[in-house]
């Protein structure tokens, strides 16, 4: 396997938005995890600033690929059409790459999540 990116966008949406942007995101979010390149999808909110929401994405494959091949996936316009007017500030995306040795979890932190 070939060096693992992450991905971090962040959005901040009007707290009243929040219920139907989640609600608009969770297609998007079903069509990549099903995808087998990616390895980790979560989604947070601040508990300080409700509307703002932060993705943890874990892909297999390198940042060209992501950009050619995953955001060409038919499943992101839809929801970029109804969320992309909710965004009350411009939406942070972040790549990172996970360093080898730096990796633990606890299976706690799986508990509310599925396995592929």
């Amino acid at each position: 396997m070939g060096k693992q990116f992450a991905l971090h966008v962040t959005i901040q949406v009007a707290p009243h938005n929040a219920d139907a942007f989640l609600e608009a995101l969770r297609p998007a979010w079903a069509g990549c995890v099903a995808e087998k390149e990616n390895l980790f999808f979560d989604v947070f909110q601040d508990p300080e600033t409700p509307g703002r929401f932060q993705f943890v994405e874990v892909w297999s494959k390198d940042k060209d690929w992501f950009f050619n091949v995953q955001l060409k996936k038919p499943y992101y316009q839809p929801y970029l059409d109804i969320t992309a007017p909710m965004w009350v500030a411009e939406r942070k995306v972040e790549f990172m790459e996970r360093q080898p040795g730096w990796s633990v979890y606890s299976e706690e932190y799986l508990v509310e999540g599925k396995k592929k």
